[in-house]
C-alpha cells in the first residue's frame, strides 16, 4: 500500500476534478457535524466521536489545496472544525475535566513536538536544490513550502493534543474504548456488506474506488475497505476495536460482559474474512493479553513492542533482523507471500540506501525520496511508514514521529504502580503498540493513531490520582461504563471527581 505524504500534494485538486464534488462537500460539510456533536454531548465525547467518525466516514479523495498551505481534507478539516469550537466557547461553559493549557507539560514531549514541527521546516531549507533523474526533474523547496510543511505537521499532531486535554482521566479512556467499540460494531456491518456484495460502497456513495480492484480481490472473496484508503486500513483499526472490546469486556459489570463476548466474537470473524494477515496476528497476539494478563504484564508487553519497533531501522540496519530467516519460515507455508516479502525488503533497502545520503533532515516531498531508474521512472515501492518517514524528513522525522507514539507508552509502564495506571490504559497502550507494529509493513499513519497517544499522554501528565472515588454521572458516563477503584473519598454530590497529583519527585513527570 502506497503512503499518501507530502509527495502527492496538488494531487487533491487534481481529485475533485476527476471524482466530482461530493467528496468534497462531504468534507467541508462536516463542522456542522462537529457543532451538533459539541452541543449535544460533553466535550469529551464530542472530541473522540468526530475524529473517529470522520476517518471512518469522510472520503480519502476531495478536498482542496490551496498555495501555502496543507491540503484541507478529511483529517484536517476535522481537528480545524474542533480546535475553532473549543476556542470559540465561553469560559463558563468549558469543562473542568480538561487538563490545563493546549501545550504539553512533559518536557520530552514539548522537544518532541518541536523536533517534528521544526524538522519540517529544517527539511525544506536543506532541500534547496532541483534533482535530476534521466529526463525528470524534481523540483527545489522554497521556503514558502516550509510553511506549509510546519503547519502541515502541526495539523497531523492536533488530534493527539486534542485527546491530551480532553481525554487523559481513566473515565475519558474509558469512553474512548467505548468509542472504538461501538464505531467497530457498526463499521464491521458495511463491512460485512463489501464481504458479501464486493467493496463497492466508497463508489455508490463518493464516486470512485480509492486504491487498486486487484488488490482488493483475495482467495476467492473480497477484501472490504469501505470508506478508507485500502483494506488493510480497516482491517487494523478493527485490531484496534477487539482490543477495546476485550478491555471493556473485564471493566463491565457482570451483566453487561456477555454482550463484549459476542462483539468480541463478531469482530473477530469479519477481521478473518477481511483476509489481512499482519492485523489478525496482531489481533490474535494482544488481544488475550487484554482478557488474562494484568495491567502491569499489558503495559510491559506493550512497552517491549513500542521499544521494538522505534529501534527497528537501527536493529534492521545493522542487520540484527533476521529478514532472510523469515523469509525462509514464510516460504515454506506461503512461497507467494515470501515472493512479495522479498520484493518489500529489497525497495527498503533502496530506501534506506538513498535516505542515508540526507539522514538527518530527509529529502522532502515531491516524490525526492522515491527510487528512480535511468529513464526517470519511479520504481519505489514504499509500503512500511517508517521508511517513508526516514527518507522525507530524515532521523529527525522519524525519531520525533515514533517517540511521541512509544514515549507514552514506556513512562506509563515504568511508572504504573506510581500512577495507579489502570485497565483502561493499559488497554490503550497495547492498542498504541498494535498500530505501531502495524506502520512497519504498512503505511496507515491515521488521526486515530495520534488520538490514542494523546490519551497516553494525558493520563501520564495527570500523574498519580489520589482521590479515586467513582464519579458522579456526567453526560458521557451515562453511555460508557463508569470507572472504578476502591474509594478513598465520597465526593461531594454533583461535582466531577478531582484527579490530585502527589507532590513528590516521583510522580511529577518532568520528561
Amino acid at each position: 500500500m502506497h503512503h499518501q505524504t507530502a509527495d502527492n500534494a496538488g494531487r487533491l485538486s487534481a481529485d475533485v476534478k476527476v471524482t466530482g464534488m461530493v467528496p468534497t462537500i462531504a468534507i467541508f460539510s462536516w463542522p456542522i457535524v462537529v457543532i451538533v456533536l459539541f452541543r449535544k454531548y460533553s466535550q469529551h465525547l464530542a472530541v473522540a466521536v468526530s475524529i473517529v467518525a470522520a476517518y471512518l466516514l469522510l472520503p480519502v479523495q476531495g478536498g482542496i489545496d490551496l498555495p501555502l498551505l496543507p491540503p484541507i481534507n478529511k483529517n484536517t478539516v476535522v481537528v480545524i472544525a474542533i480546535l475553532l469550537v473549543l476556542l470559540s466557547l465561553d469560559k463558563r461553559a468549558r469543562t473542568t475535566q480538561a487538563l490545563p493549557g493546549w501545550l504539553p507539560k512533559p518536557l520530552l514531549l514539548r522537544l518532541l513536538i518541536l523536533g517534528a514541527v521544526g524538522g519540517a521546516m529544517m527539511t525544506v531549507v536543506m532541500n534547496g536544490d532541483r534533482v535530476f533523474y534521466g529526463n525528470r526533474v524534481l523540483p527545489a523547496l522554497r521556503l514558502y513550502d516550509a510553511f506549509s510543511a510546519m503547519l502541515g505537521a502541526a495539523l497531523m499532531l492536533l488530534p493527539m493534543l486534542l485527546a491530551r486535554k480532553y481525554l487523559a482521566r481513566p473515565e475519558h479512556h474509558v469512553l474512548l474504548l467505548t468509542v472504538l467499540c461501538v464505531a467497530g460494531l457498526c463499521y464491521s456491518l458495511l463491512a460485512a456488506y463489501e464481504l458479501r456484495m464486493s467493496p463497492q460502497l466508497n463508489r455508490m456513495v463518493y464516486g470512485f474506488f480509492p486504491h487498486s480492484w486487484a488488490q482488493h480481490v483475495r482467495g476467492g472473496g473480497y477484501r472490504p475497505l469501505v470508506f478508507l484508503a485500502h483494506g488493510l486500513q480497516l482491517a487494523i483499526f478493527f485490531t484496534g476495536a477487539v482490543i477495546a472490546a476485550c478491555s471493556l469486556m473485564r471493566i463491565h459489570v457482570e451483566r453487561k460482559r456477555t454482550l463484549y463476548i459476542f462483539a468480541i466474537v463478531w469482530l473477530v470473524a469479519i477481521q478473518v474474512m477481511s483476509k489481512s494477515f499482519g492485523a489478525l496476528a496482531i489481533t490474535v497476539v494482544l488481544a488475550p493479553l487484554v482478557v488474562f494478563l494484568s495491567v502491569r504484564t499489558q503495559l510491559i508487553v506493550a512497552a517491549c513492542l513500542a521499544v521494538l519497533v522505534v529501534s527497528y531501522p537501527l536493529s534492521r540496519g545493522a542487520g540484527m533482523i533476521p529478514v532472510d530467516g523469515v523469509q525462509n519460515f514464510i516460504a515454506r507455508s506461503d512461497p507467494q507471500r515470501a515472493a512479495s516479502l522479498g520484493v518489500r525488503l529489497a525497495h527498503e533497502e533502496a530506501l534506506l540506501e538513498k535516505a542515508s545520503v540526507r539522514p538527518v533532515f530527509g529529502w522532502g516531498g515531491w516524490g525526492r525520496s522515491r527510487i528512480y531508474d535511468e529513464n526517470g521512472q519511479d520504481v519505489t515501492i514504499a509500503d512500511g511508514y517508517w521508511a517513508i518517514a526516514i527518507g522525507v524528513g530524515g532521523w529527525v522525522k522519524y525519531l520525533s514521529e515514533f517517540l511521541m507514539m512509544g514515549g507514552a507508552v514506556v513512562l506509563l509502564a515504568l511508572r504504573q504502580r506510581i500512577y495507579n495506571v489502570g485497565p483502561e490504559t493499559a488497554a490503550l497502550a497495547l492498542i498504541t503498540a498494535g498500530w505501531m507494529v502495524d506502520l512497519l509493513p504498512n503505511s496507515a499513519l491515521t488521526p486515530l493513531l495520534w488520538l490514542v497517544v494523546g490519551a497516553l499522554w494525558g493520563r501520564f501528565e495527570l500523574g498519580r490520582i489520589t482521590d479515586t472515588a467513582e464519579a458522579p454521572d456526567t453526560a458521557e458516563q451515562t453511555r460508557a461504563v463508569r470507572y472504578r477503584r476502591q474509594p478513598q473519598n465520597r465526593p461531594t454530590r454533583g461535582r466531577p471527581t478531582t484527579y490530585a497529583r502527589v507532590k513528590s519527585p516521583q510522580s511529577t513527570p518532568t520528561l
